[in-house]
């Protein structure tokens, strides 16, 4: 009964995730703000986020921002062994190392969210991609990177359902956040 709890919640942390994106590539990343990052913007006096975001999630994959998202505020969160959700991973036999959730609004809304899982090599990944998809997620892997893609409407109504249910405390993303960091053990990437 423990290890089905386990699968259910690791299902539910990855949701309805159609695919992913990314890009693949050798060049040092710049780490950013982890939380929101922003600048004043002369024009309007909204603060504006830096677009050129990259975090270097393996020698051979670089998370870059993307170019196809209308965004104005990014949430960066990471999990290690420590967290809940990999240690959760562990228990199963699944292994990973890190998982980085980053998560865009664009005027308050939902935009995107990204969900990345990495291994310490493409075996680890490869087992737990087949549990993903066991499980019905739709995940892409990258050597030993694995990532879903979820859209701002499908993230959106995961924030709706989760506040219905009262596993959050509002229709926020602020407070899926909170969800993300209090139930899943993850900070904010810094």
């Amino acid at each position: 009964m423990k290890k089905k709890l386990i699968s259910i919640l690791m299902c539910a942390m990855i949701g309805i995730m159609p695919i992913g994106c990314g890009s693949s590539d050798k060049d040092d990343a710049k780490r950013s703000d982890s939380k929101t990052e922003g600048k004043a913007d002369a024009q309007d006096g909204k603060e504006a986020v830096d677009k050129n975001f990259s975090l270097q999630m393996s020698d051979s994959y670089t998370f870059t921002d993307p170019q196809d998202i209308e965004f104005d505020q990014r949430y960066v969160l990471e999990g290690d062994e420590n967290s809940k959700l990999i240690s959760n991973m562990a228990n199963m036999g699944y292994t990973a190392s890190k998982m980085y959730d980053i998560i865009y609004l664009n005027d308050g809304s939902p935009a995107a969210e990204y969900q990345y899982f990495v291994t310490a090599d493409e075996a680890s990944a490869t087992a737990l991609a087949q549990f993903y998809t066991s499980q019905g997620q739709k995940i892409t892997q990258e050597g030993n990177v694995l990532y879903a893609f979820v859209d701002g409407d499908t993230l959106e109504g995961s924030i709706i359902s989760l506040a219905g249910t009262g596993a959050i405390s509002d229709e926020t993303v602020e407070a899926y956040v909170e969800m993300m960091k209090s139930f899943n053990g993850l900070v904010d990437y810094e």
